[in-house]
């Protein structure tokens, strides 16, 4: 339950603020258990919390906000959480630490220290830990298995001064991120943008033949193999629910480059169990950004969700605005016409094309 006013942790304290990377399309992915992951989640959390001497103050959507007496505590938490996390299924959870003197009444916390903590979680992703400067300063004996690994300094959203932050390292989980989501990063970047989707072929009978626990270790190393390309290629993740990646680059030649590394890498490396080993479906399509922030997709979205609906297993299609992007700049890149098709959902038929080999 959440705590609020007499009773909580005065004087210098520390913040952990959690949210789950994707929830939406992860909830949308797993329908009717998205109830039962979801409360696995708060499970976990809360376990990690109560061993740690945290008190849980607010649960808002899929996010916690704690808080602990000490820093060390805030940190042990956060790493217990995300080894239970990374053994248990396909919840990603971003977390943000920061120490302060917050104000204390009987409704709970207040200050720019709150917010702080808030926007420090928000500027990662799901499976990373981030560290403000305050807290790194004094937490101590972390452990042989955790360290901390400076990231320099960062504009947060509504926060007038770069903060300096730093990201938890520790042993058997992730460690490789895309670049924090940053104001500045926000602001600098480009209203036109090109998605790539991966969808695998037939997830459902997978579902159905290798159970949860087996499927679930296949899609944790699907995603792992296709993020490592993806960041590797200058992309960067947006949503990573069950069966599916979507990823946005900046330039159509590193989504197509990206596209076909990942395709190559899916058939060659051992991620699938069984012994027919699932094709995978993958669309990249160019458009318009509303929402500079990425955080809103809209119609780009949808048309590259649409396009990969109607790609068969292994293959890669390309929207014609990805095409005409392209021109100039895709002098190493083949791509085949296979003309205009009705592709399901849209009103009028679209120009497609395939990449080859």
């Amino acid at each position: 339950m959440a705590d609020s006013g007499p009773g909580l942790p005065q004087g210098t304290v520390t913040f952990l603020f959690t949210d789950i990377e994707g929830s939406t399309a992860l909830a949308r992915q797993l329908r009717a258990d998205w109830g039962r992951v979801r409360n696995e989640h708060h499970d976990v959390l809360r376990r990690a919390i109560e061993r740690d001497g945290g008190h849980e103050i607010d649960t808002a959507g899929d996010g916690f906000f704690v808080v602990f007496e000490r820093a060390r505590a805030a940190v042990a938490a956060a790493v217990d959480a995300q080894r239970a996390f990374q053994e248990s299924g396909p919840v990603r959870v971003r977390m943000g630490v920061h120490s302060a003197e917050p104000f204390l009444d009987d409704t709970g916390y207040h200050g720019l220290g709150v917010h702080r903590a808030a926007r420090i979680c928000a500027a990662g992703h799901g499976g990373q830990i981030l560290v403000s400067n305050a807290t790194a300063g004094i937490v101590e004996d972390l452990g042989s298995d955790v360290e901390l690994v400076d990231l320099g300094e960062h504009l947060l959203k509504d926060i007038e001064r770069p903060q300096r932050l730093f990201q938890l390292v520790v042993d058997g989980l992730p460690t490789q991120f895309p670049p924090l989501q940053t104001a500045e990063r926000e602001r600098s970047r480009p209203a036109i943008a090109t998605l790539l989707i991966t969808d695998i072929a037939g997830w459902g009978a997978v579902l159905r033949t290798l159970g949860d626990e087996v499927a679930t270790t296949a899609a944790r190393a699907y995603h792992e193999l296709v993020l490592e390309v993806v960041r590797a290629e200058s992309g960067r993740e947006l949503d990573v629910a069950g069966d599916t990646v979507l990823a946005l680059f900046e330039r159509p030649r590193d989504a197509v480059h990206a596209a076909v590394r990942i395709r190559d890498a899916l058939r060659t490396e051992r991620w699938f169990p069984g012994p027919e080993v699932p094709g995978v479906a993958v669309a990249i399509h160019s458009g318009r950004l509303v929402d500079p922030t990425a955080r809103h997709l809209g119609t780009v979205a949808f048309r590259c969700v649409t396009l990969c609906d109607a790609a068969e297993p292994g293959q890669i299609l390309v929207s014609h605005a990805t095409e005409a992007l392209l021109e100039g700049d895709g002098a190493d890149i083949s791509l085949r016409d296979l003309g205009e098709r009705t592709l399901p959902d849209l009103d009028h038929a679209v120009h497609v094309y395939e990449v080859t080999d």
